[in-house]
């Protein structure tokens, strides 16, 4: 679906991942190609979503349509990042930082702002981590963000990551009501996990990938990292086929692999504020609450470069009054400019 010519070279590639709303993933390229021109957008659009209009984003910008099957809490995510880097060499673009989003993602300041910030620093990526098994970590091992930052329950840690999981087609709503009940089992015996969330069977394994040299680190999947960190992740994959066969029978590995990687390769210096205002409150460790006006407050006061999850169906005046606050500070930073 890409018929322009790729621009070679950008700061920031910004990529997203997408499954539905055509309308929403517009906007969001449109105040990405406004505030910076020269950036690449690179969209990997999941193919049983609704579509996108093609030719339109195109207009926009250099800007990607790329077509992939997509999944939910599985190693598709991965998939597709990793596609994304593979697909930015073939096509010879340099480019500083990739910009890891999803389509309801949206920008809190000008993007020249965001651009000019990741181009002051020293850090080599914005990624939020912390041991998922904290007490399988000795003292001296990197704690990230741990005790102030937990990926999930202890519980249900062990059952996404300990357990062989075996997928019961895509999760519905009709999977998670009739499979609920059977999650009782999860609290008697220690050999099988039955979860709702993600419709699966999961039986507990002999041996992990994990152990002294390589610990488990999670957190979120949304993250900014520099052209080295996202090529290094590529090629650990490359070189280890059978950890990634490990991670492709886990639950939510999207969470987990490219921290453990990156975190347990001791190359990189990686800043814990991963530059995105989400809230959970009252969620489960699935789905974040979707962002309103009643968050407008804490929303304009966060450091946070990006917000997620946004709905413009559900709250049109809440993107209005980020445009205006984007486009004020893209003009600020114009008459910063030197002439």
């Amino acid at each position: 679906m890409t018929a322009q010519a790729t621009r070679t070279r950008t700061n920031v590639v910004y990529f997203l991942q997408t499954h539905g709303k055509p309308a929403q993933v517009a906007r969001l390229v449109q105040v990405i190609t406004e505030g910076s021109p020269d950036a690449v957008v690179l969209i990997s659009h999941d193919v049983a979503g609704a579509a996108l209009d093609g030719p339109g984003l195109r207009a926009l910008g250099n800007v990607h349509v790329l077509l992939h099957h997509g999944g939910y809490g599985d190693f598709s995510h991965l998939d597709r990042y990793l596609a994304a880097v593979d697909w930015l060499d073939a096509n010879g673009v340099e480019y500083d930082w990739l910009e890891n989003l999803s389509g309801q993602d949206y920008p809190l300041r000008a993007i020249a702002e965001i651009e000019d910030a990741l181009a002051a620093t020293d850090k080599d990526g914005f990624l939020l981590y912390s041991p998922v098994f904290p007490d399988r970590v000795p003292a001296e091992a990197d704690q990230g963000a741990g005790p102030r930052y937990t990926l999930v329950r202890a519980i249900d840690a062990t059952m996404r990551y300990d357990y062989r999981q075996w997928r019961l087609g895509r999760p519905t709503a009709a999977k998670h009501h009739w499979l609920r009940p059977f999650q009782a089992i999860n609290y008697v015996q220690p050999w099988i996990r039955v979860s709702s969330a993600y419709a699966s069977v999961g039986v507990r394994r002999r041996r992990t990938v994990f152990g002294p040299d390589f610990h488990c680190y999670g957190g979120s999947f949304f993250c900014t990292l520099r052209v080295e960190c996202a090529r290094y992740v590529r090629d650990y994959a490359r070189a280890n086929p059978d950890v990634v066969a490990y991670f492709r029978t886990v639950l939510a590995p999207e969470e987990v692999f490219l921290h453990s990687v990156l975190v347990n390769s001791g190359r990189f210096n990686l800043d814990l504020d991963y530059k995105r205002y989400i809230d959970w409150t009252g969620c489960t460790h699935t789905h974040p609450r979707t962002l309103g006006l009643g968050d407008l407050d804490e929303l304009l006061a966060s450091d946070a470069h990006w917000a997620r999850k946004l709905d413009l169906d559900r709250d049109p005046k809440l993107f209005e009054i980020l445009d205006q606050r984007i486009r004020r500070g893209a003009r600020m930073s114009i008459s910063r400019m030197p002439s």
